[in-house]
């Protein structure tokens, strides 16, 4: 084999070895399933993008055609989040509460309308209302207005395309 051949050939081998370990990464991202809490903090840079969530069912609807999850066991004032089966394509099992489950899907940010007069929650509805500030300060009003933003996420609707379940994990006595 030539030294222009021998060349060629190792830097085939490294671009191979490089785009192998790209996908890996990728992949272990898209395979390693959130909490709530962290998909909740994140949902800015994840929402309708592809996800693995983990967490405890904490209530299936009569029909099974949604169900709510929490992490870990849920309390009053614990976040949570609605979820569903993308297109309703499947139905929960509705026996599955106090189940551990993985779903594969996406999530979508709700959020909670203070302007209206209802009350009533209207997706995308934050941009519609105008924070109180100080119109001497303008950046503290731009910062004031992310900080609202954030504070009007009121909840995580997760739609599902599949389902895992698992029984509760038991902790062994020592």
């Amino acid at each position: 084999m030539t030294r222009k051949g021998r060349v060629t050939l190792l830097v085939l081998a490294v671009v191979f070895l490089l785009s192998a370990g790209v996908a890996t990464a990728e992949k272990d991202a898209k395979s390693e399933p959130y909490t709530l809490s962290v998909l909740t903090e994140k949902i800015d840079k994840l929402e309708k993008k592809e996800v693995t969530l983990a967490g405890t069912i904490v209530g299936v609807c009569k029909s099974g055609c949604k169900m709510w999850i929490a992490d870990g066991e849920y309390k009053k004032g614990d976040p949570f989040a609605l979820v569903r089966a993308k297109d309703d394509a499947f139905k929960f099992d509705k026996d599955a509460t106090g189940k551990e489950v993985i779903l594969y899907g996406y999530a979508v940010a709700k959020y909670m309308d203070y302007c209206s007069e209802s009350g009533e929650e209207q997706e995308g509805a934050m941009d519609k209302c105008e924070t109180p500030v100080d119109a001497k300060k303008t950046k503290e009003k731009e910062e004031t207005k992310e900080a609202a933003a954030k504070e009007k996420k009121k909840e995580v609707t997760f739609f599902a395309t599949k389902v895992e379940y698992r029984d509760k994990k038991t902790t062994p006595n020592d």
